[in-house]
């Protein structure tokens, strides 16, 4: 009985650890959307997010982060953690247009 028990217990505890680091990475991204949304002058609300992807970049860990809003698709790099845009582009996409043009791009790597 003891011993079912103690592997309820560790059972519990792992369950526990996993929602708490589910939380924290939730957070990350939480975090790090909204300050691609901040960077790029854009309200949640207008913004359809397409990729947050988990990556390394020049030894720090970032989320790359692609979402659409005002026919614009912006591409935006967020280190994990500072919090800091570390990577931004921006392409218009106007009405009738097939493809993506006038751009803007800046990469804090380079500076």
């Amino acid at each position: 009985m003891k011993k079912a028990a103690a592997v309820i217990m560790i059972i519990v505890m792992i369950l526990a650890l996993g929602t708490t680091a589910f939380a924290e990475q939730t957070t990350l991204v939480d975090r790090a959307k909204q300050a691609a949304l901040n960077y790029a002058g854009v309200d949640a609300s207008e913004a359809v997010f397409t990729k947050v992807h988990r990556d390394w970049e020049n030894g720090h860990q970032i989320f790359e982060i692609e979402f659409h809003a005002n026919n614009t698709e912006y591409d935006v790099d967020v280190d994990i953690s500072t919090g800091q845009v570390i990577d931004f582009s921006a392409e218009y996409q106007g009405a009738g247009q097939t493809g993506f043009g006038g751009g803007y791009s800046d990469d804090f790597w380079d500076d």
